[in-house]
């Protein structure tokens, strides 16, 4: 029997299921659908397990394994995204731009869907009128058909009438003109009382690509009594064999156009100009070129952790050189910096927050509380109080402490040691800004290193999404809870406009009741429970409005991370792997500022210097001052 078969039959008996009386029933029903949810669960686990095996049995006999072949559509039980519910709960544009029409296309769809002639002969008299929202649609077709019907079809008439409002913002504004030229009309043809009225102006965009080879006549004076010769100097950018336009378009194309080295070689192939590979990869790794922008990116973020009263972090998987690593992509509203790391432990995420100044490892009687907290025994306790001191050890010293009381013995326990000793440095140092609040999922290596913690609520979403019940009374009771999970969504993004503390109360019992919820759908109830001991983390903006509720910032910085993998599957050196970081962290910090990335390179490789630099821009932004260019 099929999923979709168990369903439909649980379907038809659900109405006398309902039916049931007295305790004891109904907690017998509920237990006999939950060890079908368990049993359904199971069967597909192993379904797919066999599935992997009977694969791996005929790759062994020289065969292959069943086809990986993707379906057409998503199945609806894949889709785990909560971008429509956090987009309707803040009232997002995206949402704002649904609206509601019946033309020629939607009406032929209807049509395919075998409604009757006499039916879309009744609603085509709306062909051309357009509707803001749901209800006024209802309403003007419940004003031809009856309300029955209307509600009838009401599924489909939403469905195939629903489309994407045009974003009408003017555009003109926004271009730059670079040549003005008249269209003069043909005078033997006007009339001999034809009168000039002016010009109408029409714009028209283009982009003209082509070679500017330059061929420099240097002047050449000879002195004989020195024996020295001069020379005309060349302009500034053009001291080598390719233009400062070259230089900077090489960065361009490979950062922000998100074009691979191949084809930047391709590109220049076929415009003429005999340009190397190696000479490419060089503008993109060498510190001849990069330094500059090292240099960029090390002062943004330092100012970016400074100004801003919380960061954002998440990571993804990268490869250098064939082996598997991480990058860390820590933001918030102002900047987004990328760092590839060997390992995602705390001491790492530790490292990115302090920019990678040296390590320091504190061990006094608040560090022994954290321990504690770790799980170190009391035995391990008492041997590392002969070194409790209240200023800092460094690496080197801690290294010397451990290798004395464990030497190469117990290595979890010495990590849990070490990162206990950096987070309670981290706290308490003061030359570099310590983060407060960090923003993130509910990793492990993020906890513990910041006072506060807050989750990500869309992350919590998902977890409910990824439930995919069979029962359909579990189905039901799954979509009426997360009705309220988004309409208690929808209250904090309220508050976080204009807070209050009896505001403030409220939603700390509304977040009360929301997870005390008890269903009686077992994963559902168990994921609910969860989410209750996480209500400290949870409610971080009710002390913090000016925190998200979300981490959809550093989730988008992975995607760059990810898309770049598309492009350029790893990178090879330490130069690249840095150069790397370096530029996506400029080219998104750009974004941000709301400056072209493509004149940032361009005025930073040229060494004009006319635009200021991204941690000055970053200061104004945060400061509420317009960004001078």
């Amino acid at each position: 029997m099929t999923t979709a078969n168990l369903t439909e039959i649980l379907e038809k008996i659900q109405p006398d299921l309902k039916q049931v009386k007295g305790q004891a029933s109904k907690e017998a029903v509920s237990t006999l659908l939950n060890i079908v949810e368990e049993s359904v669960a199971e069967s597909i686990k192993l379904k797919n397990e066999n599935q992997t095996l009977k694969d791996e049995i005929n790759r062994l006999k020289g065969e292959q394994g069943k086809p990986d072949i993707r379906p057409n559509k998503k199945k609806k039980d894949g889709n785990i995204s909560s971008e429509k519910e956090r987009k309707s709960a803040e009232n997002n544009d995206e949402i704002n731009r649904e609206g509601f029409k019946l033309d020629k296309g939607s009406l032929g769809k209807l049509k395919e869907q075998r409604l009757s002639a006499e039916l879309l002969d009744q609603i085509s008299k709306l062909d051309g009128e357009k509707y803001s929202d749901e209800e006024g649609f209802l309403t003007a077709v419940e004003s031809i058909l009856e309300q029955s019907l209307t509600e009838e079809q009401r599924r489909l008439l939403l469905k195939y009438a629903r489309y994407k409002k045009r974003n009408r913002k003017a555009k003109l504004p926004e271009i730059t003109i670079d040549r003005r030229e008249k269209c003069p009309v043909d005078k033997t043809q006007l009339p001999d009382d034809a009168i000039f009225k002016g010009n109408e102006p029409k714009v028209v965009q283009d982009v003209i690509i082509k070679t500017d080879n330059i061929e420099f006549q240097r002047e050449v004076y000879y002195s004989p009594s020195l024996r020295k010769t001069y020379l005309g100097p060349i302009p500034l950018g053009y001291e080598g064999d390719f233009g400062p336009h070259i230089n900077s378009d090489i960065v361009s194309m490979k950062y922000v156009n998100g074009m691979s080295t191949p084809k930047i070689i391709e590109f220049y192939h076929n415009m003429g100009t005999l340009i190397s590979g190696s000479y490419i990869s060089n503008r993109l790794t060498k510190p001849a070129y990069m330094d500059v922008f090292h240099q960029e990116k090390n002062e943004m973020h330092k100012v970016g952790l400074e100004v801003s009263p919380y960061i954002q972090i998440d990571d993804t998987g990268t490869r250098v050189n064939g082996q598997n690593y991480y990058t860390q992509i820590i933001c918030n509203d102002l900047y987004t910096a990328f760092f590839t790391t060997k390992h995602k432990n705390r001491l790492t995420v530790l490292d990115v927050l302090r920019n990678f100044e040296s390590r320091n490892f504190l061990l006094n009687d608040e560090t022994f509380i954290l321990l504690a907290q770790l799980g170190i025994p009391k035995k391990d306790l008492s041997l590392l109080s002969a070194y409790k001191q209240n200023t800092p050890y460094d690496e080197h010293e801690m290294q010397a402490i451990l290798q004395i009381i464990y030497g190469t013995g117990s290595p979890r326990k010495q990590t849990k040691i070490m990162e206990a000793c950096a987070i309670l440095s981290y706290r308490q140092e003061t030359g570099i800004a310590v983060v407060k609040v960090l923003v993130c999922d509910d990793a492990p290596q993020f906890k513990l290193l910041t006072d506060e913690l807050a989750l990500c609520w869309i992350h919590i979403g998902r977890h409910y999404k990824r439930l995919n019940p069979v029962v359909p009374l579990h189905q039901e009771q799954l979509n009426d809870f997360l009705r309220c999970f988004w309409e208690y969504y929808h209250k904090l993004v309220a508050y976080k406009k204009s807070p209050s503390s009896k505001q403030a109360k409220l939603l700390i019992k509304e977040f009360d009741t929301l997870f005390s919820t008890k269903t009686g759908y077992d994963d559902l109830d168990k994921r609910i429970e969860k989410n209750k001991t996480k209500k400290e983390e949870l409610l971080v903006v009710l002390k913090h409005p000016e925190v998200p509720l979300h981490n959809n910032l550093s989730e988008n910085g992975a995607r760059v991370e990810k898309r770049r993998r598309d492009v350029s599957l790893q990178t090879k050196t330490d130069e690249g792997t840095k150069a790397k970081d370096t530029m996506m962290s400029i080219v998104e910090t750009c974004k941000k500022l709301g400056i072209s990335g493509y004149k940032f390179i361009h005025d930073r490789i040229n060494k004009q210097f006319k635009m200021p630099s991204l941690a000055e821009m970053i200061k104004a932004k945060a400061a509420g001052q317009p960004i001078s260019l």
